[in-house]
């Protein structure tokens, strides 16, 4: 499949950033750097695979749930397209039709048999949705037959690859913020991912620029982006008012 970079305008986000920072006299260019990364994490929760839509007041960028529900989804959509026969019943088909159609009688039971996980690749790009990157569900004489050894080192092959998608924002927020936590589970996955972040300065003012590059992150939808910034606006809100009591405290101020 091909895959997805993760574009997003978000200039008047930051603009109201800088703002903020401005208004609380803050130093911009630690705080943007440090909303940034909590932006970033907040774009990850929503970034498949999660066990339920991410709202709520969650920080992880996932859950033990969420890596289960990854894996148990490909599982599914695997049996969705592949046809797993008992052994003897793979061999006969293999032995007597080859690359054809499988026949009962003069049913079509199946569409052909597969010798390798490579052709099990093939056939399931070829079957999965562009947008979505998750196969149709096929018809008994649609589906491709294979044996269950394969299956399964195929199943493992593609389990292998959970997360990928939301390690290579996780490479951004750790660019931004090495001292940040991220799932095992996600973190293992970076070495694969491509992904990243970085400080520039334009102007006269400071502004946290990323990108990231993987399938699955086309779910982030303009919708979602503008839910993950509202919520930021307030936590950042919250966040300087509390920077200003502890400064005030410190000062010696009364606050209340």
């Amino acid at each position: 499949m091909s895959k997805r970079t993760f574009q997003l305008d978000d200039s008047l986000f930051q603009h109201k950033i800088r703002k903020l920072a401005k208004k609380w006299n803050v130093d911009e260019k630690e705080f943007v750097r440090e909303q940034g990364a909590l932006f970033l994490n907040d774009i990850g929760r929503f970034v498949p695979p999660y066990k339920t839509f991410p709202f709520g007041k969650r920080k992880s960028m996932g859950t033990k749930a969420d890596h289960v529900a990854g894996k148990t989804a490909i599982h599914y959509d695997l049996k969705k397209i592949f046809f797993v026969p008992e052994g003897n019943v793979y061999l006969w088909a293999e032995k007597k039709f080859m690359r054809g159609q499988i026949y009962k009688g003069k049913k079509v039971i199946g569409a052909g048999v597969l010798k390798s996980t490579d052709e099990m690749r093939i056939f399931h790009n070829k079957h999965r949705n562009p947008r979505t990157g998750r196969p149709r569900a096929l018809k008994g004489f649609e589906q491709m037959w294979v044996s269950k050894s394969m299956f399964d080192k195929y199943l493992k092959l593609q389990i292998q690859d959970v997360g990928i998608a939301k390690a290579s924002i996780a490479k951004g927020v750790l660019a931004l913020n090495p001292k940040a936590r991220i799932p095992v589970w996600i973190r293992k996955q970076m070495p694969k991912a491509a992904g990243g972040a970085r400080m520039a300065k334009i102007g006269k003012s400071w502004t946290a620029v990323f990108n990231a590059k993987a399938f699955g992150l086309q779910h982030v939808k303009s919708k979602t982006i503008r839910i993950v910034q509202k919520g930021r606006m307030k936590a950042m809100e919250n966040r300087l008012k509390h920077i200003f009591k502890q400064a005030a405290k410190e000062s010696g101020w009364k606050v209340r």
